[in-house]
């Protein structure tokens, strides 16, 4: 079966108002396992983001913007908190650097304390994270959402998206 596209009649303003609850109930769940830096990410719906089947949202490498397709909207509702928690574990990934790691699928999240470590480690964690491949990234944010709503999601369907409803692994080389 192939991917097929996903189209709205919906305004931006309309797929707001139908997003943001979902934003912002993600967003209560990774403030309560204390990654407090995500309560500054903003999140706008943007034309053109829906540039292919399966791209649904993004988020801007500095953590502070989240942007949605208004044909978000018109996914189930267990697509769209799975790709909105995804969105914010690269919102976290990059507000916290270098702090989380991928740890594999038994232990998807290894978060490292930045304050128990001596200045040289660190310093090398961080050189590492900034030259990661792109499925690492993408991993890693599966991991952190993983670690805020303490429910592991996976892909599914013939455009693999993000749901609660699969525990499927994120196929490697998917963008």
């Amino acid at each position: 079966m192939q991917c097929r596209d996903t189209t709205t009649d919906l305004s931006l303003d309309e797929a707001h108002v139908v997003l943001e609850p979902y934003v912002e109930a993600v967003r209560e769940r990774y403030l309560e396992v204390g990654l407090t830096r995500c309560k500054s990410t903003r999140f706008f719906v943007a034309p053109g983001m829906h540039d292919t089947p399966r791209h649904f949202a993004a988020c801007r490498d500095d953590g502070l913007v989240i942007f949605a397709a208004p044909e978000l909207a018109e996914l189930p509702y267990e697509a769209v908190l799975a790709v909105v928690a995804h969105e914010f574990g690269h919102a976290c990934d990059f507000l916290y650097p270098g702090e989380f790691a991928y740890g594999g699928d038994e232990d998807p999240a290894v978060r490292r304390d930045p304050e128990s470590l001596k200045r040289r480690q660190w310093q090398g964690w961080l050189r590492d994270w900034k030259k990661r491949d792109s499925d690492t990234v993408e991993r890693v944010a599966d991991a952190i959402a993983h670690h805020a709503l303490g429910v592991r999601y996976g892909y599914q369907g013939p455009c693999n998206l993000q749901t609660f409803v699969s525990a499927s692994a994120r196929p490697y080389g998917l963008r």
